[in-house]
């Protein structure tokens, strides 16, 4: 993180040393998601998928039927499918490597599956990815370059002018590291190539202060001083009265910085982080949660609890600010208990929590309302299904 996170690309060689001891023994290893899983889950609808085709390029979206689907002995095709954390255990597995990284900046696991010579032409991307070779061979050709435009006549985002200045052949198990900004092509060398990538949310300026600014408008409601109305005991004849009154100006502005700092003075100077933290905490557009088919009273919910492990949803999002917590959007910290708030810290920090005693039939209880809306479930319920 020192050396290279958001400063220079990083080449991994055998990052996943399981591929390269099974290849000495002889018995090579292949991706754990096979290319017919990746189709169907370019068929059925519930994940995110695009078909990009070079020569010349084509780009559609899913999802597809079978027929509109390449061969594997095809060249020139890439299939791109999104939140394969959410459908396979093996890609969550892969995403939980990278919780060195805060959750509130890692995204998504991408899966590129793509037939000899398959890409989506040399691009940039606006956030750090990790690129990791799964099955077949591909290369990637990186540049440092400033000249970022792009191609206005092609329908991908690809740059008009790309200038080579290394070039890997990434084989199974290896992986490479690009902070945002690098030029970058990745070509296919063997079919059925698949390369598996790790995304991380880099949202603007604007819209982090666009939703504090939201929260602080809520918050408004709250404040009896702000019901009084404007008056201008002050303002002077006006010899131009189209011009906007600077004192009614000066009036507002400094009544919006009076209202942060009383926020800070009640000790609530954490305002802002509390409402970005509330904001990245929502779940993807994209994610759907089923309230579990069997749906427990919160007696058996308690009862279950003691003898069974509580994980999340996949598409679950837990994020703490200092003593506030929330999940998929919600406060789940407000007017709980330490023990509640406890079990929730250590459902973000290790997406579950063990068979737990320590719950009192009668209090507030936030988890249960999550396991009603399929946030959260039983270890050994069976698993939605996406």
């Amino acid at each position: 993180m020192r050396r290279y996170w958001h400063k220079q690309p990083l080449l991994v060689r055998n990052a996943i040393p399981a591929f390269s001891l099974a290849k000495a023994a002889k018995r090579p290893l292949d991706s754990p998601i096979q290319p017919e899983s990746l189709f169907k889950m370019a068929c059925d609808g519930k994940s995110e998928s695009r078909l990009i085709q070079a020569q010349p390029w084509r780009f559609d979206t899913g999802p597809f039927s079978a027929k509109a689907l390449p061969k594997l002995t095809d060249k020139n095709w890439t299939l791109l499918i999104q939140g394969v954390e959410v459908r396979h255990s093996a890609a969550a597995k892969v995403l939980s490597w990278f919780r060195f990284i805060p959750d509130a900046r890692l995204d998504d696991l991408m899966i590129s599956i793509a037939g000899v010579g398959g890409g989506v032409g040399p691009h940039f991307d606006s956030y750090d990815v990790f690129l990791i070779q799964m099955s077949g061979r591909r290369r990637w050709t990186i540049s440092q370059q400033s000249d970022l435009s792009l191609n206005p006549k092609l329908p991908l985002k690809i740059l008009s002018r790309f200038k080579p200045e290394t070039s890997w052949d990434l084989e199974p198990g290896d992986l490479l590291y690009l902070p945002p900004h690098i030029a970058h092509e990745g070509i296919a060398l063997d079919p059925a190539c698949q390369t598996w990538s790790v995304g991380f949310r880099s949202p603007s300026f604007r819209e982090l202060l666009q939703e504090g600014l939201w929260q602080l408008a809520e918050t408004l409601e709250e404040d009896p001083h702000l019901e009084n109305r404007y008056a201008d005991p002050d303002q002077i004849a006006s010899s131009d009265p189209s011009e906007f009154p600077s004192q009614m100006a000066k009036q507002v502005k400094a009544l919006f910085l009076q209202s942060i700092q009383d926020k800070e003075k009640r000790g609530v100077n954490d305002f802002w982080e509390k409402a970005i933290a509330q904001y990245l905490s929502e779940p993807k557009p994209q994610a759907f949660f089923y309230p579990p088919k069997k749906m427990l009273s919160l007696e058996l919910f308690l009862r279950q609890l003691e003898s069974d492990a509580l994980v999340i949803h996949p598409q679950t999002r837990i994020l703490t600010q200092g003593k506030f917590i929330f999940c998929n959007g919600e406060e789940v910290s407000q007017d709980q208990s330490v023990t509640i708030c406890n079990l929730w810290r250590q459902l973000g920090r290790q997406k579950r929590i063990k068979p737990n005693q320590s719950i009192r039939a009668k209090e507030t209880n936030t988890l249960y309302g999550a396991y009603l809306a399929g946030w959260l479930r039983f270890e050994k319920d069976p698993k939605s299904s996406l």
